[in-house]
């Protein structure tokens, strides 16, 4: 058992125990805090960039006066130390030329092995400086640029972006010095050194790029002509930008609300929930203050900067360079910002934490209240806390001086009584109300208000037991991004992942790598999903972490934790994932976390602990409350795994943070993965330490990692880029469920009634959870898919020593012809957790809505109809054989290997358990020799902007729409060289009506069937 510390102070003997807040936010709904003391600066700004201070590879083609120097030009390269020379690129790379250099790196090699590009520079000039990579392993090869005014350094993960001309900036050359471009490395890894490129500019241009930055921040700058840009958001929704890397400027204009006033008793704070990856924030002409971090809250005071009768400026200069791992770098403003108005006294945060009491019901409260004082005098401040939930149930009261210019931690507690304490937890999300408010003599200077619940969360050396109960739970890993809002996520994004999570049978995960949208956490909250939330630390040798004491990831811890350790679906912390020689970064910063947050479990995720060299002396799973370990294939057996992991630290539990099995072979949503379920079984029934699993990933997600589809994704989730379900998402949720079947016997229609048996899963099972309060449903339908009947009953409480639960269900008088009876097991939140589908008769024949032809293919679009599980096509082929086409769940069928300028007749069927419909629907198509259009994903409208998702060919150079606003009448036409989206700005948000084309080495591909965007 271990002692965990509440504020420095007071010491509680529990395993764990969390009560937590949604939201360290300060909130202004007090009728003593209107609304007017926050001001949002969200919504419409300006954006742009500066030319040389990034790029757009899909914008940068080789030009006649280019400079190219290949790393065979043995002229223009100086090699030094052993490199080697390969004709393939890694994981199917592409690069320039015939070949290209590589080499190992070790620590501090650098300054006796490079490879140097020199170009001959005839007369002295500006010029643009590029480089173009295949795949090598390191996360931060080191690229120097020597030019007149210095040697300019630059670190780029050879990853990412591989085959495409990346821009270092703007130089000036002169002829008669030493001008190169270095390829080195200052840590462990390999490096790839391809190609080169100078681009000569004029001097006008170049003088303007320099100017320019000096100049964006200023009010009276003209950005006129600068782009709109909807904040949260990132600059990738603008086609051009689309995968821009580099520095951009963000500008917006507003007036203070006239009730505020310059006032020596009040403080303003400008406050950004999250810029990915560096800001700098102007006000009014003034800089004001920098932050490093995408995805952690910062704020700085203002209120001396502001003009409070007119006009005030905001400029934020963004740098989203830092790429980490696989997953995108969204550019921009990508969170909300606000402006806020406190006394010279506020309350900075508070932290409550309860234990409650199992045996006796009841709940001890310790609420922690950060005052802070910004003012020359002592303060006595008196803290009013109350504690609701469907009315007021405690109050707690405290008086405490504060010094000047000082902040100071007041400590208030309390108890609940037992009729007052419902837990927290994943089934029943309980949630409280605190409010806390302060006053100096009788006047309110702030208040705060939080939601929390109340929940025990406890291991042992083989178990995670949440309110008592032992239970071993599944989850995801979800990428926290969507393909158009990128990380900017809107609520309804939000919103629709996590009830796709809920239904899919998450209730514990590893959330994610990096500090989360809060309104997500708000939701695992409201909704019932444990997760563990992550510091994004990926990569110790990234130049920005500065060893041993790593202030910069302290600070992003300090921000992740202290915003939300109030969160009542947090129950730990991970300081890092899959780092290399780390027991003195993990240790160090896992004590950090416990000295703020004493009450959750605190790990570092690994990949490493199995390996040979891993013991308790070298790897910091000894330091860790509970292991998390990443499993993949690559590493060998499950099964030798987690005994290695088990014999070495047989005192703690293991969770599999990640496990996955290699990416879909196409973007399909036909994707499937059987060894999923066979991996289930290394913790079924045995291995009873492994507490849980979370399967990567949840959703697709877009990428510029090598080996990444056609479309910039990731193809590894239950789910697309665009939320459509795979295959693999109903797999899943049955693996998730808490039951192995639904069997319904003597189902005759007549007798208006059937035997049910549930099996449950039992404690050593996976996952193994009680059911309490859980409802049976089962509804008929007729066979145009409509409910004729539907019924449900309250299942008594069901637990996995119960084996089975045996009922009946029944109804009442039915039509004689009926498509399915359906039965599902529900949760006390509404989610289904388990359904058995029944069908009595075939379903309808698919309605066809059109036919995209290509070369010796076409593409049959057609109308889902109730009851159908798949779909296929029949046709006859060139040897007059009646084929069928592969199954699928989607709407679409893609048939190949046909004849150009040769009729073929395709027919729809859809597929259930009795067979497939009859009379099925036909379409008449000529293979034309063309390319095949781009399928449509997802079409919508949102903020004026038509937002199309498609398919793309790696060789795909453009993307041709037109659209208007019937079928007939597709007047208007947009291009873009954007793979897999683009975004069309609109006049209106009425629908439109669009075709599209793509453009693949000069070939025009055949017009797809007209698509309607809402």
């Amino acid at each position: 058992m271990r002692k965990f510390k509440l504020f420095g102070g007071i010491k509680i003997s529990v395993f764990l125990i969390a009560l937590l807040v949604v939201g360290c936010k300060i909130q202004t709904k007090s009728s003593a805090f209107p609304d007017t003391n926050k001001m949002i600066l969200s919504g419409d700004w300006k954006f742009n960039t500066i030319y040389g201070m990034g790029s757009n590879p899909l914008n940068i083609q080789e030009q006649p006066n280019d400079i190219v120097i290949d790393n065979n030009d043995k002229t223009k390269v100086e090699i030094k130390g052993s490199w080697k020379t390969k004709k393939v690129g890694g994981r199917g790379s592409v690069f320039y030329g015939e070949d290209y250099l590589v080499r190992n790196f070790k620590k501090e090699e650098a300054a006796n092995n490079y490879v140097r590009f020199k170009p001959t520079i005839k007369k002295t000039g500006y010029y643009e400086a590029l480089i173009k990579y295949p795949f090598a392993s390191h996360l931060t090869a080191q690229v120097n640029i020597n030019h007149s005014e210095g040697k300019t350094s630059e670190y780029v993960s050879q990853r990412t972006d591989c085959g495409q001309w990346i821009s270092l900036g703007i130089f000036t050359f002169k002829a008669s010095e030493n001008n190169y471009i270095e390829l080195t490395a200052i840590t462990d890894g390999e490096v790839a050194a391809d190609a080169v490129l100078f681009r000569p500019i004029s001097a006008e241009k170049y003088k303007e790029a320099k100017e320019q930055p000096n100049q964006v921040y200023l009010p009276d700058y003209n950005d006129s002509d600068w782009h709109h840009l909807k904040v949260p958001g990132h600059w990738g929704m603008i086609n051009s930008y689309s995968n821009y890397n580099g520095l951009g400027w963000y500008r917006k204009e507003f007036q203070l609300p006239s009730s505020w006033n310059a006032n020596s008793n009040e403080k303003i704070r400008l406050q950004f929930d999250g810029v990915y990856h560096v800001a700098k924030v102007y006000v009014n002409g003034q800089f004001i203050g920098k932050h490093r971090g995408g995805f952690t809250p910062f704020e700085f005071d203002v209120a001396a900067h502001l003009n409070f009768n007119g006009k005030n400026t905001i400029a934020v200069e963004v740098d989203n360079r830092n790429k980490v791992g696989a997953t995108w770098n969204w550019g921009g403003i990508i969170r909300d910002v606000y402006l806020i108005k406190n006394n010279n006294v506020r309350i900075n945060n508070q932290y409550i934490h309860a234990t409650p009491n199992l045996e006796k019901g009841t709940a001890n409260l310790k609420l922690k209240v950060r005052l802070e004082n910004n003012s020359s005098e002592v303060k006595n401040i008196a803290i009013h806390s109350v504690i609701s939930k469907n009315g007021k149930i405690l109050t707690l009261n405290k008086t405490i001086e504060v010094a000047a210019h000082k902040t100071v931690d007041a400590i208030l507690e309390g108890n609940l009584e037992a009729k007052n304490v419902k837990l927290w937890h994943f089934d029943y999300p309980e949630l409280y109300r605190l409010e806390t408010t302060i006053l100096e003599g009788k006047s309110v200077i702030d208040n705060k208000e939080n939601n929390f619940g109340i929940r025990k969360v406890e291991v042992t050396d083989s178990k995670l037991l949440l309110n008592g109960e032992p239970v071993r739970l599944g989850g995801f890993n979800r990428v926290s991004e969507h393909r158009y809002w990128g990380s900017s996520e809107p609520l309804e994004v939000l919103e629709k992942d996590v009830d796709l999570m809920k239904e899919a049978g998450a209730n514990f995960m590893r959330i994610m790598h990096g500090t989360q949208n809060e309104k997500l956490i708000e939701l695992c909250d409201k909704k019932g999903i444990l997760i563990f939330e992550e510091v994004n630390v990926r990569d110790l040798t990234n130049p920005e972490f500065t060893a041993p004491h790593y202030p910069l990831v302290k600070d992003w811890i300090k921000g992740m934790v202290e915003r939300d350790w109030n969160h009542p679906s947090i129950i730990g912390w991970s300081v890092g994932n899959e780092l290399s020689n780390h027991y003195e970064y993990a240790k160090t910063t896992m004590d950090y976390v416990r000295e703020m947050d004493p009450n959750r479990l605190v790990t570092c995720v690994s990949n490493s602990g199995q390996k040979s060299f891993s013991n308790r002396k070298t790897d910091p799973n000894t330091e860790v409350d509970i292991i998390m370990h990443n499993m993949y294939r690559w590493q060998g057996e499950p099964q030798v795994i987690i005994d290695k992991l088990r014999s070495e630290w047989p005192d703690k539990p293991i969770f599999i943070s990640e496990y996955g099995f290699d990416p879909y072979p196409t973007t399909s949503l036909d994707g499937d993965q059987q060894i999923f379920s066979d991996w289930n079984e290394h913790w079924r029934g045995k291995n009873e330490f492994v507490i849980g699993g979370s399967l990567w990933t949840f959703n697709d997600y877009r990428s510029g990692y090598a080996a990444t589809s056609q479309e910039e994704n990731r193809v590894w989730g239950l789910i697309n880029v665009w939320r459509q379900k795979r295959r693999m998402f109903h797999r899943v949720a049955k693996e998730f469920s808490p039951i192995k079947n639904i069997d319904v016997k003597n189902l005759h229609i007549a007798n208006n009634k059937a035997k049910v048996e549930i099996p449950i899963r039992g404690l050593n099972d996976y996952p193994s959870y009680s059911l309490t309060d859980y409802k049976l449903k089962w509804n008929f339908r007729a066979t145009d898919g409509t409910i004729v009947e539907e019924k449900s009953q309250d299942l008594p409480n069901i637990h996995p020593a119960d084996k089975v639960w045996q009922g009946e269900i029944t109804w009442g008088k039915l039509p004689d012809e009926l498509l399915d009876l359906r039965i599902q097991l529900v949760s006390p939140t509404g989610y289904v957790r388990y359904e058995k589908v029944i069908p009595f008769s075939t379903p309808k024949s698919p309605v066809i809505t059109g036919i995209d032809l290509g070369d010796k293919s076409v593409r049959v679009l057609f109308e889902k109809v109730p009851g159908a599980t798949e779909y296929v096509v029949y046709y006859t082929n060139d040897n007059n054989k009646t084929v069928a086409s592969f199954k699928t769940i989607t709407n679409a069928i893609e048939i190949e290997r046909l004849s150009n300028d040769k009729e073929y007749t395709f027919s729809v069927v859809a597929i259930n358990g009795k067979g497939e419909s009859k009379t099925p629907n036909a379409i008449k198509g000529t293979p034309n020799g063309k390319p095949l259009a781009p399928k449509i994903w997802d079409a919508f409208i949102t903020d004026n902007k038509a937002v199309i998702g498609y398919t793309s060919e790696f060789d795909d150079t453009f993307y041709t729409v037109k659209y208007g606003t019937t079928k007939e009448n597709l007047n208007k036409e947009f291009k873009s060289n954007v793979r897999g989206m683009m975004t069309i700005d609109l006049e209106s948000t009425s629908p439109i009506y669009f075709k599209i084309q793509r453009e693949n080495n000069g070939q025009k591909s055949n017009w797809s069937t007209i698509s309607k965007a809402n």
